[in-house]
C-alpha cells in the first residue's frame, strides 16, 4: 500500500521531529541528515497492508493533532519544533492508549531506518556492524 507523496513528506517530518539533529554529541545526525526517503519507500513496498494502513492513520492523526491539542488551525508540520514537541508530549500523556503510543510508534519505525545505517551503528558502538549501507540508503543517499 503506497502513500501519497504529501503523506510521505508528513511521515518524514514526523521522523525529523522524533529523531532530531544535534540532540547529542554522540549522535549529532538526526533523521533529517540521513536518507530516510529510501527507507520509507522500502518500508511501504514490503510491509503488510494492515501495518501501512495503521501508519497512514497515525500519520494523519499526528498531522491534525494541533487542531485539538493546541486549538490552532495548523498542521503538525507547520508548527515550530517547540510546538511539535508540545503536541507529542500531550499525546504521550493521553489516557487513550492508542493516542499515547503514536509518538513511540513513529520513533520506533524511524529508528529502524536510522539505526540501519553503518555510520549510526558505529557511533553507538554496535557490533557486529553492517559493512555497507542498506540498499534503500544507497538509492536515496545523502552526503
Amino acid at each position: 500500500m503506497g502513500f501519497f507523496e504529501f503523506e510521505k513528506r508528513w511521515l518524514r517530518s514526523i521522523f525529523d521531529c522524533v529523531i532530531p539533529s544535534g540532540a547529542s554529541r554522540v549522535l549529532p545526525e538526526g533523521a533529517a541528515d540521513v536518507p530516510l526517503e529510501g527507507f520509507i519507500e522500502d518500508l511501504l513496498a514490503h510491509a503488510p497492508a494492515q501495518f501501512c494502513l495503521g501508519m497512514r492513520a497515525c500519520t494523519w492523526a499526528i498531522t491534525l493533532a494541533p487542531l485539538l491539542v493546541l486549538g490552532r488551525p495548523k498542521t503538525f508540520h507547520g508548527l515550530s519544533r517547540e510546538d511539535q514537541y508540545r503536541v507529542l508530549d500531550v499525546m504521550r500523556s493521553s489516557d487513550i492508549y492508542l493516542v499515547r503510543e503514536m509518538p513511540l510508534l513513529f520513533k520506533t519505525i524511524g529508528c529502524l531506518g536510522y539505526g540501519g545505517l553503518p555510520r549510526i551503528q558505529a557511533r553507538l558502538d554496535i557490533e557486529p556492524r553492517d559493512a555497507t549501507d542498506p540498499e534503500w540508503a544507497r538509492r536515496g543517499a545523502k552526503s
